[in-house]
C-alpha cells in the first residue's frame, strides 16, 4: 500500500442550475492546480468530482423550469462535467457519483441506521422523534433547521421570512457530542500521526503527515474556526431561580447584587400568553412582532434595544429586593434557561437597556461567595450551557433520500418504528407525476398511498412507511469518504456499507486539502464533523476529524460588484469567457484575479492581460536567439527562483504570485541577450501546465510528469536575494547577497555599511538592529 498519497477536494456542487459560474471555477482550478502540483512531486494523488443533487436548491429550480428532478439534474450535472473538462480540470472521473444515485444513498439510508441505533452516554437515542416548533418556509413548505435561517430571519435559499411550526420531526441529537465538536477544534492529533507505533491499526496515510509540527492540531482559517465554537457556544455559570416560573443563567452570578431587571425570552410570554394569564395589549404585540425574528438577528443584537415592561416583578434571592421584568427580543427560550438577569453597572448591553428604558443602574461590588450563599438556600447550581440545539433532520418535501424506517403498532420501538433491514436499501424514492408539497405540514410522498402502506420487515404485518425525507446536507455529510472506494464499487465489488469499506477509506482519509465556499462555515462542516465522530464511536472509522486542512475562496463578485444573481442578470458564464478567450486565459485569470481567500469583482477586459502574455510566451520561444544550448546564468538562477516561489504560492494558495514569477520570468527571457536551453524550457513548461496546460503542451514535449530539480543544473549560478536597508526606519537602499547570506546577519550589516548610499546617514553608532532574513534590515543608530 502507498503511502504518499495526498487527497485534494473541492466542495462538490449542487447542479440545481444549468451550469457553474466563474467561481465555482476558481475552486476546482485551485484543486486542479494542487492535484497538478503534487502528482509532479511524484505522490499518488486523489482529486475526485461528484454532485450534491438532493435537496431544495435542485427540486426548487425543478419546480421552476416544471420538469421532473430525475431528469433534470443529471442533465445538469452533465453539463457542469463538460464544463469542467473543457477548462483542463483534471478530475479523477472514474470516481464520480452522485447523491441522487440509489447505489449512493443506500449507504447514507445505512449510516442513517447506525444513528438511529445508537445511544448516547446518557443511554439516549442519537435520533428521536419529537413535536417541535420548526423554522417553517412559507413558500418552499419545509421545515428547516437553525442553521438554514439567515440572520434577517429568511430562509438562506428562497429568501422568504421564516415562520414557525408545530410538526413532528425526525431529530439527531448532536449535543450530545458539543463538547467534543469544540474540544477537537484545538485536538493533538499525534495519537493519529504516530509513525513509530507499528501495531497500530491508524490509517498508514496519517502517519506521513509530520510536516504538521509536532503537535498536529486543524490547519483551518482562524475565522471558522472561530465561527465553529461560537455556534456550538459553550458557557460555564449557574443556573438561579428567581420565581416559581423565571430562571436566569448567568456566568456572571457574583454581580447578582446588581441585578435592577430581568428579561424573559418573548417564547416564555407566548407560552404564558396561551395559557390564559393576564398581560398587556403592549406586551401581546411586542411578543408577536419578536417572535418572527430570526434566532441568529437576536442573538446578535441590534443597535437599537427593545423591550417591554410586563408589569411582573420578582424577588432578588440575594438581597430580598423587587426587580421589574421586562419582555426583549435578546432573549431567546433556547438559549439558557430564557431568563436573563440585567445588571447595567457590569456589562454593556444591559446598560444600554437600561439607560434607554430609565432603570436604575447600581453601582456594586462583586461577591466571589454570591453562588455557595445561594446553593445552600437552594435556589442556584453550577451549569453549562451551550447555543448549539439538536439538529431538526427531516423535511417535508419528495427531493431527498427516503427515510428507512417504517411504522407497526404491533412490533415498533418506542416511536412505534422498525428499521428497515440492510438487504432492503436503498429504500428508493418514488417517481411522482406532481412532488409540488403540500400545504398541511407534510410530504409530498404522504399522497403515495401504494409506496406508504407496506408490510413490516419484523412481523409481516401492516405497517406504513415514513414520509419525511433527509435534508440536503445527508449526502455531504460523508461523501468524501465515498470518493477512496467508488472505483472498487462501480468496479463491482461487494461494498454495501462503510464497513464494506474500510480498508479504501483508511487509505486515503482524513482530507489532506479541502477547499471550498466559506458560506459552510457552520452547516456542512459542523454536520460533517458530527458524523464522523459517531462513525469512530461506532468503529467504522479510525480518524476524529474529516478535513486536516481547510481553505476558504474568497467571494467572485459580478463585474458591477454586487453578488451574482440570476434575477438580477450579472452572472457570469464560463462557457462565454472560454469561448472568447480560451479555457487557459480564463484559468490564469482566476489565480490572478488576486489573493485567492479574498472576494473579488470579476473583470471580464482583465483576462485580455493573461491572453497577451501567453501570447508573449509562444512568440518568445519563436524569437531567434532565445534557445540555446545552455542557458544563461542569469535565466539559470531565476529559473530556481522560480521554482520556489511557484511552489510556495501554490502550498500556500498564493496562487496569484505564483503567476506573476511566470510574467516577470519570461519578461527576463524576452531581454536581449539572454537564452535558456531545451532542458530549462521544458521545467518552465512544466510550471506554466500547473495553470495553462494547453499552452504548456503546444510549447514543450515534455509530459509534465516530475517537479523540476534545479538544485544542480548546469549553469546555475549564485541565487542572489535583494534585501532593503532602513536606517532609522526609512529606506537608504538595497543590497544584493548570495541566498545563504541573506540568512546571516552579520554578513549583511556588513555588506549595508559599506554600500554608499547606506553609508552616508550612518552617524553615530548603530544602537539597534531589526533583521529579517532575506528580506530586511533597519539600523538604528
Amino acid at each position: 500500500m502507498a503511502e504518499n498519497k495526498t487527497y485534494i477536494l473541492g466542495m462538490f456542487p449542487y447542479p440545481s442550475g444549468e451550469g457553474l459560474h466563474v467561481g465555482h471555477v476558481r475552486i476546482f482550478t485551485a484543486c486542479d492546480v494542487m492535484a497538478r502540483y503534487f502528482r509532479m512531486k511524484g505522490g499518488e494523488v486523489m482529486s475526485p468530482m461528484g454532485w450534491d443533487a438532493f435537496g431544495l436548491p435542485a427540486e426548487n429550480a425543478a419546480i421552476k423550469a416544471k420538469k421532473i428532478p430525475q431528469e433534470m439534474v443529471p442533465h445538469n450535472y452533465g453539463n457542469f462535467k463538460k464544463q469542467m473538462q473543457n477548462l483542463s480540470l483534471s478530475f479523477d472521473w472514474e470516481r464520480e457519483f452522485a447523491t441522487t444515485d440509489p447505489e449512493y444513498y443506500a449507504i447514507t439510508q445505512w449510516i442513517f441506521l447506525q444513528l438511529y441505533g445508537k445511544k448516547d452516554e446518557q443511554g439516549r437515542r442519537l435520533v428521536y422523534r419529537e413535536k417541535v416548533a420548526i423554522n417553517w418556509c412559507p413558500k418552499c413548505l419545509t421545515g428547516l433547521a437553525n442553521e438554514e435561517v439567515l440572520g434577517d430571519g429568511t430562509h438562506e435559499r428562497c429568501g422568504t421570512v421564516v415562520g414557525k411550526k408545530l410538526l413532528p420531526q425526525w431529530v439527531m441529537r448532536i449535543t450530545s457530542y458539543a463538547d467534543r465538536l469544540l474540544n477537537d477544534l484545538d485536538i493533538d492529533l499525534s495519537e493519529w500521526f504516530d509513525k513509530d507505533d507499528k501495531s497500530s491499526d491508524h490509517s498508514p496515510k496519517i502517519a506521513q503527515r509530520s510536516e504538521l509540527g509536532s503537535k498536529r492540531t486543524l490547519d483551518w482559517p482562524k475565522g471558522i474556526l472561530e465561527m465553529q465554537r461560537n455556534w456550538i457556544g459553550k458557557k460555564e455559570g449557574a443556573r438561579v431561580r428567581f420565581s416559581k416560573d423565571i430562571e436566569v443563567f448567568t456566568t456572571r452570578v457574583d454581580t447578582i447584587n446588581g441585578v435592577t431587571f430581568i428579561v424573559v425570552a418573548p417564547e416564555m410570554v407566548k407560552g404564558w400568553i396561551d395559557l390564559g394569564l393576564p398581560v398587556s395589549e403592549d406586551v401581546k404585540k411586542y411578543t408577536d412582532l419578536a417572535l418572527q425574528k430570526s434566532e441568529q438577528s437576536r442573538l446578535e443584537g441590534e443597535k437599537v434595544k427593545t423591550g417591554v415592561d410586563t408589569g411582573l416583578t420578582v424577588i432578588n434571592p440575594y438581597n430580598q429586593e423587587l426587580i421589574p421584568v421586562w419582555v426583549a427580543d435578546y432573549a431567546l427560550a433556547n438559549v439558557g434557561t430564557g431568563g436573563v438577569m440585567g445588571v447595567p453597572y457590569y456589562d454593556e448591553r444591559d446598560k444600554e437597556f437600561a439607560t434607554k428604558f430609565n432603570i436604575p443602574i447600581k453601582e456594586i461590588e462583586c461577591d466571589d461567595e454570591a453562588l455557595s450563599k445561594l446553593e445552600k438556600m437552594g435556589v442556584a447550581s453550577k451549569e453549562t450551557t451551550y447555543h448549539l440545539r439538536d439538529w431538526v433532520f427531516s423535511r417535508q418535501r419528495y427531493w431527498g433520500e427516503p427515510i428507512p424506517l417504517v411504522y407497526c403498532s404491533k412490533c415498533g420501538d418506542e416511536n412505534g418504528v422498525v428499521p428497515v433491514p440492510e438487504d432492503q436499501l436503498p429504500l428508493e424514492l418514488p417517481k411522482l407525476d406532481s412532488y409540488q408539497p403540500t400545504d398541511t405540514g407534510e410530504s409530498p410522498l404522504s399522497r403515495v398511498k401504494d409506496w406508504i402502506n407496506t408490510t413490516c420487515p419484523k412481523c409481516g404485518g401492516p405497517a406504513k412507511r415514513e414520509t419525511d425525507t433527509m435534508p440536503n446536507w445527508a449526502g455531504s455529510c460523508w461523501y468524501f469518504l465515498a470518493y477512496p472506494f467508488w472505483v472498487a464499487k462501480k468496479a463491482g465489488e461487494k461494498i454495501n456499507n462503510l464497513n464494506d469499506a474500510k480498508k479504501y477509506i483508511k487509505e486515503w482519509s482524513p482530507v489532506d486539502w479541502y477547499l471550498g465556499g466559506a458560506e459552510h462555515a457552520v452547516l456542512h462542516l459542523l454536520y460533517a464533523r458530527f458524523w464522523v465522530k459517531v462513525l469512530q464511536d461506532l468503529k467504522i472509522l479510525d480518524f476524529p476529524e474529516p478535513f486536516l486542512r481547510l481553505r476558504s475562496v474568497g467571494l467572485v463578485l459580478a463585474e458591477d460588484g454586487k453578488k451574482m444573481s440570476k434575477s438580477i442578470g450579472n452572472v457570469v458564464n464560463p462557457d462565454d469567457m472560454v469561448a472568447k478567450y480560451g479555457s487557459d486565459a480564463v484559468r490564469m485569470y482566476e489565480m490572478f484575479m488576486g489573493p485567492w481567500e479574498q472576494s473579488i469583482a470579476w473583470d471580464s477586459g482583465a483576462i485580455s492581460g493573461q491572453v497577451r502574455f501567453l501570447g508573449r510566451v509562444k512568440e518568445t520561444i519563436k524569437m531567434k536567439g532565445k534557445i540555446g544550448e545552455k542557458s544563461s546564468p542569469e535565466m539559470a538562477t531565476k529559473l530556481k527562483i522560480l521554482v520556489e516561489r511557484v511552489e510556495k504560492g501554490v502550498l500556500e494558495q498564493k496562487f496569484n504570485t505564483s503567476i506573476a514569477g511566470l510574467m516577470e520570468f519570461v519578461n527576463s527571457w524576452r531581454e536581449a541577450g539572454m537564452l535558456i536551453s531545451e532542458d530549462h524550457l521544458n521545467m518552465f513548461a512544466t510550471l506554466l501546465s500547473l495553470f495553462a496546460p494547453e499552452t504548456a503542451e503546444s510549447i514543450s514535449n515534455t509530459r509534465y510528469l516530475i517537479w523540476p530539480d534545479v538544485s544542480n543544473i548546469e549553469g546555475l549560478g549564485d541565487v542572489m536575494v535583494t534585501i532593503a536597508v532602513q536606517v532609522n526606519g526609512k529606506l537608504r537602499g538595497t543590497i544584493q547577497v548570495s541566498m545563504e547570506e541573506s540568512k546571516d546577519q552579520d554578513v549583511v550589516v556588513e555588506t549595508a555599511k559599506k554600500t554608499e548610499s547606506v553609508n552616508k546617514w550612518m552617524i553615530g553608532e548603530v544602537k539597534k538592529i531589526i533583521f529579517v532574513p532575506g528580506k530586511l534590515v533597519n539600523l538604528v543608530v
